[in-house]
């Protein structure tokens, strides 16, 4: 019996703790205010958090929140050092309907909008051009930082919340009120969900967030018209990382602007990007992102509309990136490198991606541009669509550029390379799928259509690539473009292109073989004589590649 007791009292001092939940509306009628129901929920966050314990959950009805009010001090401080510092184990949830609603307890975050604003004094006004976020006279007493997760783990959340109007615009450089309008992090890796940063600025870096070391996850999160610097300085209008393994998952940056990094700055820790749109952010450099001294791995992301006063809407300096299945369209550049400038030693590869309609007076798609300086990158392009109208790709600094099975307006030395009109189905709309008689993805109707034409980087990517997702008939054989290997690729025409058809000239001939021969006994993934896709070229491979000898 005292073993069974003790046990029981072991378990229940051992067993994680369950939090509660405590309500914040700004509504509340009370008359006491303790967080315990929506009729008695703090009027204000900072009352909350005051409170708030390892494994609670705030929710936050609909309304405005300001950093510098609690019930002690309604009206507000006006202390521009206020702000909603997360907390280990406590997850802030903003959207509720909250009280006077039928159901207090429904969660919407764009109906029921909550928004953490560094507005003190309630009277900003509105601003179109960005730099004027900085200088604004309404916005001279805003909060530093609206939000701050400095020394936080990932047990740290904020989930459904519009962060807006900080304002770090201290002058001085490496001041932390210089930096993360929006939120300042230092050594944090909190959670963030569903969340939007608007309007936020910095006189330095990180206008809507500024990450430092740490490890922070963006989920489904919005950057929208934030800044940072005035007109020649400042990284990253919408969020700087520096020696920050960040990851991103979903999210947006749109309008926003700065010096370097129009869209995101990002710096060294090695980040995940994925499945993320920088759309229409604008910079000196890297309008609609920046990256130095990382490695960094973008998935599935598209660059749209993005425009860089001298280069690039994605700029790269002592870097290492990878992009795949990537879409770069309608950005510009004025001086060079309309999608991409690499610089400095810069190492990058793109596989599967597609750059169209990017514009710049030197070098349209891509520009190795060290500026000056004798400081060459190292890019290779595989399996991708560059087509720009001409001009793609300029080398300013004697970099190593290697392109191969891609299709490049103008033609590019290399095996598998080709030149043709990709036929996409609609460009001027913003669909970049490719033309195919045996099927295509139409993403407006979501359902395959038949084209009249097929194009002709359909099977034509790396042969020893894998097919990944690609639906049938897929011909065995990968696509070139930023579909390639996807569940919408398009389909493949019986006896489209063989597989053992290495030059993409449609026959299998001596040709071929010297480009097989070249790779012969090659170990790794996408080896192009690896037909079997051991990866290992061998004889096996060899067995394949004869049964298509003359192949047409």
């Amino acid at each position: 019996m005292r073993r069974a007791t003790f046990i029981l009292a072991f378990l229940l001092l051992t067993a994680p703790c369950e939090g509660g939940i405590i309500t914040v509306d700004d509504d509340a009628p009370g008359p006491a205010q303790n967080g315990s129901s929506w009729t008695h929920a703090y009027k204000y966050l900072q009352d909350a958090l005051a409170v708030a314990q390892y494994g609670d959950e705030v929710r936050v009805a609909e309304g405005i929140y300001t950093p510098d009010s609690n019930s002690a001090e309604p009206n507000g401080t006006d202390d521009r050092d206020a702000t909603f510092q997360l907390i280990n184990g406590v997850a802030v949830c903003g959207g509720y309907a909250g009280f006077g609603e039928p159901d207090p307890n429904a969660r919407d975050v764009e109906l029921y909008e909550t928004t953490l604003s560094g507005d003190l004094d309630g009277n900003d006004v509105d601003v179109n051009d960005l730099l004027d976020l900085l200088y604004e006279p309404s916005r001279a007493e805003n909060s530093y930082h609206v939000v701050t997760s400095s020394g936080t783990d990932e047990t740290a959340v904020l989930d459904g919340l519009t962060i807006t109007a900080g304002n770090a615009n201290d002058p001085c450089l490496n001041d932390p009120r210089s930096d993360g309008g929006g939120m300042y992090n230092d050594s944090g890796s909190p959670t963030l969900n569903n969340c939007t940063f608007s309007e936020n600025s910095a006189r330095w870096d990180g206008g809507g967030a500024y990450n430092c070391i740490g490890n922070s996850t963006f989920t489904n999160c919005t950057f929208s018209r934030n800044s940072a610097g005035t007109s020649g300085t400042g990284h990253g209008g919408g969020m700087y990382c520096t020696g920050s393994p960040t990851t991103l998952n979903n999210c947006i940056f749109a309008g926003n602007w700065a010096g370097q990094g129009g869209g995101a700055e990002i710096g060294g820790g090695g980040p995940t990007i994925v499945n993320c749109t920088f759309s229409n952010n604008s910079g000196n450099f890297g309008g609609g992102m920046q990256t130095n001294n990382d490695s960094t791995t973008l998935t599935g992301c598209t660059f749209s509309g993005n425009s860089a006063y001298k280069g690039g809407a994605g700029r790269y300096l002592y870097s290492s990136s990878t992009f795949s299945k990537c879409l770069f369209i309608g950005n510009r550049a004025d001086n060079y490198g309309g999608g991409i400038v690499s610089g400095n030693y810069s190492t990058l590869t793109f596989i599967n991606c597609t750059l169209a309609g990017n514009s710049a007076p030197e070098g349209n798609a891509l520009a190795c541009d060290s500026y000056q300086q004798s400081r060459p990158s190292n890019v290779e392009v595989t399996n991708c669509i560059i087509w720009d109208g001409g001009d793609e790709v300029v080398d300013k600094d004697g970099s190593t550029i290697t392109i191969t099975y891609s299709n490049v307006q103008g033609g590019w030395t290399g095996a598998g390379n080709i030149g043709n009109d990709p036929c996409f189905a609609d460009p001027c709309n913003g669909d970049y799928h490719l033309q195919s008689a045996a099927g295509r993805w139409d993403p407006n109707s979501e359902s395959w259509v038949i084209d009249a034409n097929t194009s002709l980087c359909i099977d034509a990517g790396n042969p020893g690539c894998p097919v990944g997702s690609e639906p049938m008939p897929n011909g065995n054989r990968i696509n070139m473009g930023d579909y390639g290997g996807t569940p919408t690729a398009s389909k493949s025409p019986a006896d489209w292109r063989s597989i053992a058809d290495l030059t993409n000239d449609w026959v299998v001939d001596f040709n071929d073989l010297a480009v097989f021969v070249d790779y012969w006994l090659d170990a790794g993934e996408c080896v192009p004589s690896d037909l079997n896709r051991s990866e290992f070229a061998n004889f096996a491979d060899y067995a394949i590649f004869a049964d298509n000898w003359r192949v047409e």
